[in-house]
């Protein structure tokens, strides 16, 4: 098993080695779908972790030898993104197991981050709340510049908080699949918006606003975002048209 800690959460090391072995009997779940995310009370504090889904077996020989574990891009990608004033939760430890030399399960544990996000908020109807979808698009802006590309920026994925003078912040989760670039090209960061909503008449909006103070052109801005939404709706209509039918085909040969 392979854990590695942040430094100042060495003294804690005993209870995080014990994470995986406590996982499925202990701790509260936040969320259960493909990963599952679980919250645990150790030393009056909280714990955040998260386990993903287990690696098939072409996953885990990529994940052994050729590319960084989602566990460990999560942890690394926090730190970077300490270093770069966006925020997101503190990336505490993650831990990798092996089985027949091979990593095939992974765990990443961070502080809690206790804001919700975005949406239900704006994205839950039709009709949106513009200075909040303002703030949104100037965070983006903020994220591009500083050579951030949320990996999946959809409105799940963004917490924010609002002060009592109407100041907004902004954190971000899941950014295991992010991308870090110097200088982001304008067809790059077009393309990262695609992902926010699937609410046209919201998307169409934030990409004009983040238009507007990237001092681009909106008209072209926007029919680019939106010829891109459509080409990622219609690849996951296709992707999700063929799981349904391996999954049809091992039901039937399962009978």
């Amino acid at each position: 098993m392979r854990i590695i800690i942040l430094p100042k959460y060495q003294i804690f090391r005993p209870f995080i080695s014990q994470l995986p072995g406590i996982f499925d009997t202990s701790g509260k779940i936040l969320y259960q779908g493909r990963n599952t995310i679980k919250s645990f009370i150790y030393n009056n504090r909280e714990w955040i972790v998260k386990r993903y889904k287990k690696p098939n077996l072409i996953q885990q020989i990529i994940y052994t030898f050729f590319k960084k574990s989602k566990a460990e891009r999560a942890y690394l990608y926090a730190q970077i993104l300490q270093s770069k004033g966006i925020s997101t939760p503190e990336g505490i430890a993650y831990i990798e197991q092996k089985k027949n030399g091979l990593v095939h399960e992974y765990f990443f544990i961070s502080t809690p981050c206790n804001i919700p996000a975005i949406y239900p908020t704006l994205g839950g109807s039709e009709e949106f709340d513009t200075y909040l979808a303002d703030c949104l698009a100037a965070f983006f802006v903020q994220m591009h510049t500083k050579g951030f590309l949320h990996g999946d920026p959809n409105l799940n994925n963004i917490l924010y908080h609002k002060d009592k003078e109407g100041n907004v912040s902004f954190s971000v989760i899941d950014t295991n699949r992010s991308v870090f670039k110097s200088s982001p090209t304008q067809q790059e960061c077009l393309d990262n918006l695609k992902r926010i909503t699937h609410q046209r008449k919201l998307l169409q909006y934030i990409t004009t606003q983040y238009a507007i103070l990237r001092k681009w052109d909106t008209g072209q801005s926007v029919e680019t975002v939106m010829k891109a939404l459509d080409k990622f709706e219609k690849r996951r209509k296709v992707k999700h048209a063929i799981k349904k039918m391996c999954h049809f085909k091992h039901s039937s040969t399962a009978k």
